[in-house]
């Protein structure tokens, strides 16, 4: 999945054992292990950490570069800084660079960083004060790889690779744990995916074959973003408002953009993911996991009142129930008009779920399902939401005032943005967007019947006088 760089540190590959643990050891121990303990290679090790770290101060990246090839070569295993600002001090030589050879040289050298991290991971944690994961690492390398990359003759440069280096450090991540995943790393990723996205379009505008590809990743950087933003709600209750604040500056932006740039991309045409799903039903409908994840798809891409979709989701409450499958065919029934057999479904729903927590998820998932059939019934399953989880408040307004929309109460919605905005710390750049959208809404409607009455005074008025005239013009 990503380019390998032909180069390897010989003494730490061959004595790979050797070094597997520096816990409590000190830096000067960790020059002399791969030095044998030579007094003077220590001294001299020292020395070159010592100008690194101060030229890296000083943002003297040629004289960095120096000290941090000594220390590579002689002292792998001496600093984290070798690899955690290595990385940094590339992408500076790399973008000032004016000769192309040196800077594919300086690339080829900032990818090896990552393969050594990668290689001896841990053993650099064995002494690291912040532990690394590979997905971490992984992360960081896709940020370098598409910083530097394309602006790098010949550095092999391609979209789908630094797609498939962002899709890979978000996958560990997320599989095997990791340090939280910067908001600016999804942003990135996703825009990446957009890009992926668009390129395929070029060739076949109706069978885009990244499309499936493009909705999940939709899904899953909106949902690491509020996952993120959840974090933050959580800090916010415990009082330490400046770790909410900080979360809520870093994720709704990404989580802004992430969104309007899905919405701007057509990716979600309801006609393109039916036919989609339709021609991929008879390959998967043995396969509960690929139906689910049709299911949650098309239910996030307004396609939850289409055929297709009733048919995945009998078929995976067939297979094994679950409260996605459970909504769904709560839904087909309840189009069918069998309100009884409906309700008995989402019921079901509700009783699949494990805990209060996941309950009031899906009472927000039934009225969001709600929504543009059954305002009423959809505003009691927002009721519900907020008694199975409090916590959930302030998305529980901002779907309600969705509803009012729908509703055309657009001074019920904005008062409910407020509400929302008010309950939940993490909503309320949400609420005010929303809300924002609203009031607009609301201004053009104004000035919509503003001229309206204009116009129909002006044609009063123009109807009397002709009466006037065709009564011969007496009073």
């Amino acid at each position: 999945m990503f380019k390998k760089i032909a180069f390897f540190l010989t003494l730490a590959a061959a004595s790979a054992t050797t070094y597997a643990q520096y816990e409590d050891t000190s830096v000067d121990q960790r020059i002399g292990a791969t030095n044998n303990n030579n007094e003077d290679s220590i001294k001299i090790g020292r020395g070159y950490i010592s100008m690194f770290q101060q030229s890296l101060t000083d943002k003297n990246w040629a004289e960095a570069y120096t000290n941090w090839k000594w220390i590579f070569k002689n002292a792998p295993f001496a600093i984290n800084g070798t690899y955690t600002q290595g990385p940094l001090m590339f992408y500076y030589l790399i973008t000032t660079e004016k000769d192309d050879a040196k800077k594919l040289a300086y690339f080829n050298e900032m990818m090896t960083i990552f393969e050594a991290r990668t290689k001896n991971l841990d053993a650099l944690n064995s002494f690291a004060k912040t532990k690394s994961t590979m997905g971490d690492v992984l992360a960081s390398k896709a940020e370098f790889y598409n910083w530097t990359a394309p602006n790098v003759k010949n550095s092999g440069y391609t979209l789908n690779k630094s797609y498939d280096n962002y899709k890979q450090a978000i996958t560990t991540i997320n599989e095997k744990g990791g340090r939280e995943i910067e908001g600016s790393v999804l942003q990135t990723f996703f825009m990446i995916s957009d890009a992926m996205f668009k390129a395929n379009a070029k060739a076949d505008s109706k069978a885009n074959p990244f499309r499936t590809h493009y909705l999940q990743d939709y899904l899953d950087s909106k949902d690491a973003c509020e996952k993120m933003l959840e974090l933050a709600k959580e800090a916010q209750a415990a009082g330490d408002t400046a770790t909410a604040s900080k979360l809520v500056k870093k994720y709704d932006g990404p989580l802004a953009f992430i969104e309007q740039t899905f919405s701007a991309s057509g990716a979600a045409d309801q006609e393109q993911i039916v036919a989609i799903f339709t021609k991929s039903l008879a390959a998967n409908k043995s396969d509960k996991n690929k139906l689910n994840s049709a299911i949650n798809l098309m239910a996030a891409n307004d396609c939850d009142t289409t055929e297709i979709y009733y048919q995945y989701a009998q078929a995976a409450y067939a297979i094994e129930p679950t409260y996605q499958s459970a909504i769904g065919c709560a839904q087909y029934a309840q189009k069918q008009g069998n309100q009884a057999e409906s309700a008995t479904y989402y019921d079901k729903a509700l009783e699949l779920a494990n805990n209060d927590n996941v309950k009031g998820a899906i009472c927000l998932r039934i009225s969001k399902a709600l929504a543009a059939t059954d305002v009423e019934k959809s505003n009691s399953y927002i009721e519900k939401a907020i008694t199975f989880n409090p916590g959930l408040a302030g998305k529980a307004y901002l779907q309600q005032a969705v509803n009012m929309v729908h509703a055309d109460k657009l001074a019920d919605a904005v008062a409910l943005c407020k509400k929302a905005a008010e309950a939940d710390i993490t909503i309320a750049p949400s609420a005010d967007r929303l809300k924002a959208n609203i009031q607009h809404a609301q201004s053009v409607n104004a000035e919509n019947a503003r001229k309206k009455a204009e116009y129909d005074a002006f044609k009063e008025k123009q109807r009397k006088e002709e009466e006037f005239w065709k009564a011969g013009g007496e009073k």
